[in-house]
């Protein structure tokens, strides 16, 4: 089944796809959660961007070389939350970047932005950037 996004908008429409459903005579579970926006595409630039500038801070310092998808990776897992993934009946939780919305990918950033304050690390964040923006929100 596609996901319905369901809103006051588009409820009439509601109706028609759960016949087109049940007339395949499956048995369907539905579940209903709050829709919210997956992670923007400004929020994965900043990340990149990050993801470079950590990268070449940490080799200027001489103790290793980084690239930008080694800082990606150990970012994920120092502070990506895991989410569900099933397949064939089993439950895996992975740490996906692209699984977050667009709250849970501002959380994320804000934990790297922090995490690289405290050491020592300089972090772009253009003024116009949605992080920005989103910060600003929070402060209000």
């Amino acid at each position: 089944m596609q996901e319905f996004i369901l809103h006051e908008s588009n409820k009439s429409q509601l109706w028609s796809v759960l016949k087109e459903i049940l007339s395949t005579g499956k048995r369907w579970r539905i579940k209903i959660s709050e829709y919210r926006e997956k992670r923007s595409l400004p929020q994965n630039s900043l990340m990149w961007k990050w993801n470079t500038e950590i990268a070449e801070q940490l080799t200027a310092t001489g103790v290793s070389q980084f690239n930008d998808e080694e800082v990606h990776e150990w970012l994920k897992d120092e502070f990506c939350p895991a989410k569900p993934v099933t397949m064939l009946g089993k439950t895996h939780y992975v740490k996906s970047t692209k699984r977050l919305d667009i709250g849970e990918m501002h959380k994320y950033l804000t934990d790297i932005d922090q995490w690289a304050h405290q050491k020592g690390l300089k972090l772009t964040i253009p003024d116009s950037c949605e992080y920005r923006e989103l910060q600003r929100k929070q402060n209000e």
